[in-house]
């Protein structure tokens, strides 16, 4: 990915387009394959430069960076991109810290701008060095309690080097659920309907996350209550809820792009009778199974085909939904009517 069409430089020109880049804000590359979705950080990615070996890509605006990623087919989960912010006044990812750690892993060149005739500018660690009089010597380290473990297992006690976690710019979880908003939720069992429509007009505005945490609490709260009271009419009420919940959940996942989960022979995933259906793919590379998009459709032939009968309906790491192969069929059959 090097940048063919770089201006030759004076060092002058280079040292002075440098030093503003450097003291101002910068966004710099992160690894898609390492981010952590949930809490929203990953770790700079290390390109291949030809003739010049391993490299770190940074930009001076977000505007340039979101192009590069773009027409470079990186991946953008959830809209998301995978860039971090560096402010000049930042210590932990620091720009010095960066080079001092990448330094130590062997990666010697910076790429700044790439893709963008007239501002691209490529440079060497060293060199960096030479003009801001960094002391690579020194890194700091963010230690988990992972690489403290690793630490002391180590006869010479050498701290593992390796890049801080970064904060991913913009980072935002549509599927994570405030506290405030399951309260709300919880309440929606709670509630006196007249009819059925009543209770559907309510639940068929909630989003996937929403209807996953209410299935999770009607089958795990509501109803084990019931039945320990002997309530069986509250049981019925709460049955026809789930069902009702069920059919809005089918229908919304048949609007939508859709994944299931397999394993290292292209097979789907099959726990005690059911597989996984997911309604994003952000989460993909943080499990030990692989993400196949597939509709909802093509999901319920597999199904069928390997006569598994039930469905888990979740992001992945977020809440789930238990439905079943015949409802699944039965709500697709009145869709298509």
């Amino acid at each position: 990915m090097e940048d063919k069409d770089k201006k030759e430089l004076s060092e002058e020109m280079a040292i002075n387009i440098v030093k503003e880049y450097v003291g101002n804000t910068m966004y710099v590359l992160l690894s898609t394959v390492k981010a952590n979705m949930i809490k929203g950080f990953s770790f700079p990615y290390v390109g291949e430069l030809e003739g010049k070996g391993k490299a770190l890509y940074c930009f001076s605006t977000y505007e340039y960076a979101k192009e590069f990623v773009e027409e470079n087919n990186f991946e953008i989960l959830d809209g998301i991109y995978p860039l971090a912010k560096l402010a000049p006044d930042e210590k932990m990812n620091g720009f010095e810290t960066i080079c001092a750690i990448a330094s130590h892993l062997g990666i010697m060149y910076i790429d700044f701008n790439p893709g963008h005739p007239n501002i691209a500018l490529g440079t060497t660690i060293p060199w960096l060095q030479k003009i801001f009089n960094y002391d690579l010597s020194k890194i700091t380290i963010i230690m988990s309690t992972k690489m403290k473990e690793e630490m002391e297992k180590r006869e010479d006690g050498k701290v593992p080097v390796t890049f801080n976690p970064m904060p991913i710019h913009k980072f935002k979880d549509p599927y994570a659920l405030t506290k405030e908003r399951k309260d709300e939720i919880d309440r929606i069992p709670l509630k006196d309907y007249e009819n059925v429509k009543d209770y559907f007009d309510i639940i068929k505005e909630l989003s996937l996350p929403e209807l996953c945490y209410l299935s999770e609490a009607i089958k795990k709260n509501y109803l084990p209550r019931a039945n320990a009271e002997g309530n069986k009419e509250r049981v019925d009420i709460l049955m026809a809820m789930y069902s009702v919940l069920d059919g809005i959940v089918i229908q919304k996942l048949d609007r939508i792009k859709t994944y299931t989960l397999i394993d290292g022979e292209d097979m789907f995933i099959n726990h005690n009778q059911a597989a996984y259906l997911l309604y994003t793919d952000r989460f993909q590379y943080m499990g030990e199974y692989r993400y196949k998009e597939m509709s909802l459709e093509s999901f319920l032939h597999r199904l069928e085909d390997n006569d598994v009968g039930y469905a888990i309906i979740t992001s992945g790491p977020g809440h789930m939904h238990l439905t079943s192969t015949v409802a699944i069929r039965q709500t697709l059959e009145k869709i298509r009517k």
